[in-house]
């Protein structure tokens, strides 16, 4: 299950799907948030159990910029979401 830590969205979708559905899995330079997706597939393989995935939907990562959307909502002052 992917899971957004941005607005806490969740999809039951394996890693593959996900990211073909435009999820995210690395981490903010800027404020850290997230896991790289070679440690997350590492953890993965570890432990089968894991049902989990940390990531960034594809509204709350934005690849022009490479942030998220806590770091984009921070340098443009806003507080609500952004689309």
């Amino acid at each position: 299950m992917a899971v957004c830590l941005v607005c806490g969205k969740f999809d039951d979708l394996s890693l593959e799907k996900a990211m073909s559905k435009g999820w995210v899995f690395t981490r903010c330079p800027e404020c850290q948030r997230g896991n790289q997706l070679d440690i997350l597939m590492m953890h993965l393989s570890r432990t089968m159990g894991e049902k989990y995935l940390d990531g960034f939907c594809e509204r709350h990562w934005f690849k022009d910029s490479g942030i998220c959307g806590y770091c984009k909502m921070r340098r443009e002052g806003l507080n609500e979401n952004v689309a």
